[in-house]
């Protein structure tokens, strides 16, 4: 009979425990070399040089939120400078900005995901030329 109530106890406990969803979104914008000038010689000095900005928010707790001073994008941007700082006659090219929009969740019916966690990151990666 204990073997009974083991195997309802983990019954239960297996159905009413739900799985973790997750679903992402991404997004990205490309800045390609219109910005350089084409009437001038220029070498690359660095390819593919990042700057990264995370910030995550839990939507049914009471834990702190991050705080997001400037902006995701204004500090990737500043991320990617301090990478690779810009000396004299160089510039970044071929700037690209990638933007990630991770939910995770719970299973909701019809299919949906109950949203518990949002993370957004921000990922500006550049190519560096010098100007002759």
């Amino acid at each position: 009979m204990k073997n009974y109530y083991k195997i309802i106890l983990l019954l239960f406990i297996f159905l009413s425990s739900s799985c973790t969803m997750y679903r992402s979104y991404y997004d990205f914008y490309h800045h390609g070399t219109e910005s350089i000038k084409t009437n001038s010689d220029f070498k690359y000095i660095a390819r593919n040089v990042m700057g990264r900005a995370k910030t995550t928010y839990h939507l049914t707790s009471r834990r702190k939120q991050e705080i997001v001073e400037d902006g995701l994008i204004a500090t990737a941007k500043t991320n990617l400078q301090s990478n690779m700082p810009l000396k004299d006659n160089q510039a970044y090219a071929n700037l690209s900005i990638d933007v990630i929009k991770t939910e995770k969740g719970t299973a909701a019916p019809g299919g949906a995901i109950a949203v518990t966690t949002f993370t957004v990151e921000v990922v500006i990666s550049a190519d560096v030329i010098e100007y002759y």
